[in-house]
């Protein structure tokens, strides 16, 4: 057999590969959108199969050389993929979980029918994201209730902010403040998630798998992930003061409705600016250490 032939070959059953993991996807993503409306949460599963995407070449270097017996194991598991839900059912009800349970061992199936055992060092960080999108539903709620006692700093620190800004209001409870707008009193009532865990979990996340895929040395990952996040509680502290202030100007109605859309917003183009930042930091840095250099 030539070598073109046989790249050719190779090359279409990388390709079935891809089709293949990526059509169970779209519905799960669809599904996720329509039943919890979070965009945020459905791009996690979609950015760890957009890393497989990017790996395309590096997988095709495994596609040859597997045996029998693996591909047997491959196989078995894309099946039993399919009836995860009567394996999990008895220990976890907790039907959100199954669609991710479902793909997880769909997508390591795959892996095994396509690859050498070697590839799975490649396909990790996808495991990780798809992975991290269920256990996110799950642990979400916990982590909340664990963090409402600590509502009240949170809502002193922000107070301290609206005082600053002068935005007039009271606090008659530890986690309420009272507007006093033009057009009267407004309440504003302070739980666990209006201090940004959900926003922080994801980014943890995503931090986590930008930095196993970064050779840079741990020190210099850990200082980008502390100011990764100290941005993102910044950025929670805007975010509410953006919702207050419309508010505090507009009124209720449309303060919910900036609500809706303000955090996602701001979530997204924190992830985009910190990452762009990220991947030029040695450029930042070289540019910041030549312009002392040149006014000296």
């Amino acid at each position: 057999m030539s070598e073109q032939k046989l790249r050719s070959i190779l090359q279409v059953k990388i390709n079935r590969f891809y089709i293949l993991a990526f059509a169970p996807l779209l519905p799960l993503l669809l599904y996720r959108y329509t039943a919890f409306s979070d965009p945020v949460g459905v791009l996690v599963p979609f950015y760890g199969f957009l890393l497989l995407l990017i790996k395309k070449d590096k997988l095709s270097e495994y596609t040859t050389g597997l045996s029998r017996l693996q591909e047997i194991l491959g196989l078995t598991a894309v099946i039993l993929s399919f009836f995860a839900y009567y394996i999990i059912a008895p220990f976890v009800p907790m039907v959100g979980i199954y669609g991710i349970v479902n793909y997880t061992i769909y997508l390591f199936g795959l892996v095994l029918l396509f690859f050498k055992p070697v590839a799975f060092k490649q396909t990790f960080t996808a495991f990780f994201l798809i992975v991290a999108a269920g256990i996110i539903g799950l642990s979400y709620r916990w982590i909340e209730h664990q963090i409402t006692p600590t509502v009240p700093y949170y809502v002193s620190i922000f107070s301290f902010v609206l005082n600053l800004v002068g935005m007039k209001h009271t606090r008659p409870y530890p986690d309420t403040l009272y507007l006093s707008t033009s057009r009267g009193t407004l309440p504003v009532w302070f739980e666990g998630g209006c201090i940004g865990v959900y926003s922080a979990i994801l980014f943890s996340i995503l931090i986590v798998v930008t930095m196993i895929e970064t050779s840079a040395p741990k020190r210099t990952k850990l200082l980008w992930a502390i100011i990764g996040l100290i941005g993102i509680f910044v950025l929670n502290i805007i975010r509410l003061l953006i919702v207050v202030a419309a508010m505090y100007n507009y009124g209720w109605d449309f303060g919910q409705q900036v609500h809706q859309v303000a955090g996602y917003i701001l979530f997204l183009s924190w992830i985009a600016v910190f990452l762009l930042v990220f991947s030029q930091r040695q450029a930042i840095t070289n540019r910041l250490r030549r312009n002392p250099a040149q006014s000296a």
